[in-house]
């Protein structure tokens, strides 16, 4: 998908910019939900397996498989590391699932995603 196109589906949707356009085509493909997925509620997004991630499916969306780029484009459109607490304190991730929220970036609303503007 273009950088400026409407998601498919979405009839007279304000441009969506390429990256979130992808980015939510990847989430919601099924066939890549042992890699990434939405979180139980919705809400977030989780990437499963972080070595999986930048190998198969960077190149295949991004033409690139550098994940800290990623995570630098997922910042610039204000994404937020999701930190799991634990007794109120910041705890590492046990199982190194990374998980990342946009208050419209939501499983569903796809016509909330022409609302995040890059900084």
């Amino acid at each position: 998908m273009r950088e400026g196109s409407a998601l498919p589906g979405a009839p007279g949707a304000a441009p969506v910019p390429g990256f979130l356009a992808k980015l939510w085509a990847l989430v919601e493909d099924p066939q890549s939900d042992d890699v990434i997925c939405w979180s139980r509620n919705g809400e977030n997004f989780c990437i499963l397996d972080e070595q999986r991630f930048a190998k198969e499916l960077l190149p295949k969306y991004f033409k690139h498989n550098n994940i800290s780029s990623f995570i630098r484009q997922l910042n610039m459109y204000g994404f937020r590391k999701v930190v799991a607490l634990e007794n109120g304190m910041i705890t590492a991730e046990k199982n190194s699932v990374i998980e990342f929220q946009h208050p419209f970036f939501k499983q569903g609303n796809a016509h909330l995603l022409e609302n995040i503007k890059r900084k």
